[in-house]
């Protein structure tokens, strides 16, 4: 506009006088910094995630199918771990947290610190898109808020079986589906190996999430993490829908607990086991990567 500067903007700390002053920090608590970011690059991918799966299934196919909910999954991942990945290493998953923890990536006493901020992240998107969506799901289902049957949208929120599969066989589907995201991001975060260019790691984590869903997903929606379904289990069953959320599939909630948690471990043992651990070792002077050699996508605290 006419009249305007058009030169750089002028900073409050340089109309104070304090040119070149480093900006406030106003959380200086490492565990505080961590938590935060964790809660809400959580809460940024279960938003985008759970909202693509509202729309597909109120839209009744009219706005989207299963490969919509793979990509916005996939998408979600990935500007979930733009928001927290510098701060918390946007985990996002208490599989993946504890996998970092068993394998000394991340200290034990940081987990409980992990779970929670997924759990709250879970639990406020879960909240955020029942708001959003809320006409929608009373309008597409009556009113009549079910786990099961045609109308049923509990599935909005966590996953459930197939009809056709067992507890043993869905608990394998989810060891497996875990240990392969576990294994590849072991792989992705390998800089001995071919890791990511710098920068594109989230958008790679986030296409192997996609990949996950598009080949594994069909058995029991692909949860692969114990904290994305617990709280929004847990949501559904204060919102509504009753502790048949906790009752279905022969008490299914178990198993996404439980399974990816050894699925991941697994899954991050296989790829040291087969590849991490045979990397030849270069002269002392010749290493320049340090310590943090192998984990650029998790976070050491």
């Amino acid at each position: 506009m006419e009249g305007m500067n058009n030169g750089p903007l002028i900073g409050v700390s340089e109309l104070k006088g304090q040119v070149g002053t480093q900006p406030r920090v106003w959380i200086k608590n490492e565990a505080a910094r961590v938590g935060l970011a964790e809660t809400l690059s959580t809460y940024v991918m279960m938003a985008f995630g759970l909202g693509s799966v509202a729309q597909v299934v109120t839209g009744q196919g009219a706005f989207g199918q299963y490969i919509s909910i793979n990509i916005a999954f996939g998408l979600a991942v990935a500007m979930g771990t733009y928001v927290g990945g510098k701060v918390s290493g946007a985990h996002m998953n208490g599989a993946v947290s504890f996998t970092m923890c068993v394998f000394g990536r991340l200290t034990w006493k940081m987990l409980p610190l992990y779970i929670c901020a997924q759990l709250l992240g879970s639990f406020l998107a879960s909240g955020t898109i029942y708001a959003i969506y809320y006409e929608a799901i009373h309008n597409y289902c009556g009113g009549n808020l079910t786990v099961t049957g045609p109308k049923a949208t509990a599935g909005i929120f966590a996953t459930y079986p197939a009809p056709y599969l067992s507890l043993v066989a869905g608990f394998v589907d989810q060891v497996f589906g875990t240990a392969m995201l576990l294994l590849c991001v072991m792989a992705l975060s390998d800089q001995k190996n071919k890791p990511p260019p710098a920068g594109s790691e989230p958008v790679i984590v986030g296409l192997l999430v996609m990949l996950i869903g598009m080949s594994l997903g069909s058995n029991s929606g692909y949860a692969i993490n114990p904290t994305r379904d617990i709280a929004p289990r847990f949501f559904t069953a204060i919102a509504g829908w009753g502790f048949e959320v906790f009752r279905a599939g022969n008490c299914w909630w178990w198993v996404t607990l439980v399974a990816p948690l050894i699925g991941g471990v697994l899954g991050a043992g296989v790829y040291k086991a087969f590849v991490e651990l045979h990397h030849p070792h270069p002269p002392e002077q010749n290493r320049v990567l340090g310590e943090d050699e192998h984990i650029p996508l998790v976070k050491r605290v």
